[in-house]
């Protein structure tokens, strides 16, 4: 488990109307924090502070502590919006949450063993991952940052499927996962490497029984020979 990530913030008073170019002008980024049966309120942030927490692969992940002065508020992150002609952040959304709040999250997965996969090591197989993060439900404190997905023991033409995934307690797949089909997570497929392989064993097979066959008909026709000599 990483450290908690925190961020300083400000309330954006009501009354001045001040605009979110002008507060990014100011070096903050603009945005709201909402939730917990509160009013939605506008905050900012230092632009440097955000984009630094935003290269955390686990950002979307975590229950992130805004804080100002001494009041401080559990949130999650919920939305940024990008500018694309610089790939910087633009505005943020922050949802509150608690202790016993009930959230459906993207969760990354990580996947460990590549190297020593069954599959791969003794059969010439390749991993193909199918997704790189799981819808999950759960309460605020049980969010889990990752889930490790384990393929050492993973062999060749085998799948993990969603519902084979190792889960942490108090945490589930979220309902849509649930009550929809199950799918692959990560998969041991055929390489064209591997298939090659095979193609050349088949063709060996094939050559022998070719030789096998002109072998039976050069024995049957000097047996004729013979016989004819013998008649004669």
């Amino acid at each position: 488990m990483t450290d908690q990530t925190v961020l300083e913030f400000e309330y954006l008073a009501e009354d001045k109307n001040l605009s979110a170019k002008k507060v990014r002008n100011l070096g903050n980024i603009p945005g709201v924090v909402y939730g917990d049966g509160e009013k939605t309120k506008k905050i900012s942030l230092q632009a440097k502070d955000l984009r630094k927490a935003l290269e955390l692969p686990s950002i979307f992940s975590q229950v992130i502590l805004l804080r100002q002065a001494e009041e401080s508020h559990k949130v999650i992150l919920k939305d940024v919006q990008i500018n694309p002609s610089n790939d910087k952040p633009v505005h943020v959304d922050f949802m509150k949450v608690s202790a016993s709040t009930k959230i459906t999250m993207q969760v990354p997965l990580k996947f460990v063993s590549e190297d020593i996969c069954f599959g791969v090591k003794n059969e010439g197989g390749m991993i193909s991952k199918n997704r790189n993060e799981i819808e999950l439900t759960c309460l605020a404190e049980n969010l889990p940052e990752f889930i490790e997905v384990n393929v050492a023991d993973l062999k060749l033409g085998n799948s993990i499927m969603q519902t084979g995934l190792i889960l942490p307690e108090g945490v589930e797949l979220s309902n849509a996962l649930l009550t929809g089909q199950d799918q692959p997570v990560v998969s041991c497929t055929t390489t064209r490497a591997s298939l090659e392989i095979e193609e050349d064993l088949e063709g060996e097979t094939s050559e022998e029984g070719v030789v096998s066959d002109e072998d039976s008909k050069d024995e049957a026709s000097e047996a004729a020979k013979e016989s004819e000599e013998e008649n004669s």
